[in-house]
């Protein structure tokens, strides 16, 4: 086995910049006691916590893949595009996020309006003060339903109340996937399909990769063997780039913990590889 086939990375990291409770030195501290060689930073919609991973990338001595997830939809249905290696301090690129900040948080706001006018009691200001300075997500909610004794779990605020069909969910995302796999490359990055194996109508996989993506996210915690030979097949056939990751949220999600599902530091050779050829 080569060196780089036995360093491992984890592509797919959240922190409290989105929505996990992990803060970016405990994200660098667990990757170190998992021997992670490199890791990936991909909050949801924003690059806010990439100066503080550049610290300590350098002083925990573990490569980092500035990246991000863009929230996109396609059909209605909620669709994420992972961005790896983006110019985090792109003019370009913040002024497309802090859009998508302002799109966010009235989502945000139009859910739990939906959640009062069906009698689920949610304080507004309350709700705002809760998500601080992290990018809205639907967890923001489901985390305030919980402590408000709503629900008894996260699951159960968002099987009842806050996925596609269920009374308070919003989509209302910016970009199409076609946009968003546009706003990455515009941005210096490749663009990875997150987790296709969620993606409610498959044929839709195909679609998004005659957008242009770069590749997709392959290995993932709750993905099935099967579907893994399925998108390793299909990334073959049409030249796509391989990634992977924990899609760790702290303590919000314990199955998805860091250093739980990795690749080979050779998916991230060619990525680097292919970025190369790209210039």
């Amino acid at each position: 086995m080569s060196e780089s086939a036995r360093q491992l990375c984890d592509l797919h990291i959240h922190s409290i910049f989105s929505d996990s409770d992990a803060d970016i030195e405990s994200i660098f501290k667990q990757a170190k006691e998992k021997n992670l060689h490199c890791i990936a930073i991909t909050d949801h919609d924003t690059v806010s916590g990439i100066p503080l991973a550049r610290d300590c990338s350098r002083r925990y001595g573990i490569e980092l893949i500035e990246g991000l997830e863009l929230s996109a939809q396609h059909q209605g249905i909620e669709i994420h595009v992972l961005g790896y290696f983006v110019d985090s301090e792109s003019e370009y690129l913040n002024e497309q996020l802090d859009s998508m900040r302002g799109l966010r948080k009235q989502r945000i706001l139009d859910m739990a309006k939906a959640l009062n006018a069906i009698g689920v009691e949610v304080d507004i200001e309350e709700l705002l003060e809760a998500i601080g300075a992290a990018m809205p997500t639907r967890l923001h909610l489901g985390l305030y339903l919980l402590g408000k004794g709503k629900v008894s779990n996260l699951w159960e605020a968002f099987k009842k109340y806050l996925t596609p069909g269920k009374p308070a969910y919003v989509a209302g995302f910016k970009y199409s996937v076609k946009d968003a796999i546009e706003v990455i490359k515009k941005s210096g990055g490749l663009s990875f399909l997150a987790h296709p194996h969620m993606i409610s109508n498959q044929a839709w996989v195909r679609e998004f990769i005659n957008f242009g993506l770069d590749g997709l996210e392959i290995n993932y915690s709750s993905m099935s063997p099967v579907k893994k030979f399925l998108y390793t097949q299909m990334a073959s056939k049409h030249n796509l780039l391989k990634s992977g990751g924990s899609d760790a949220h702290g303590s919000y999600k314990e199955f998805t913990q860091i250093g739980k599902v990795t690749v080979p530091y050779e998916w991230v050779q060619a990525m680097k590889g292919r970025l190369k050829n790209k210039k």
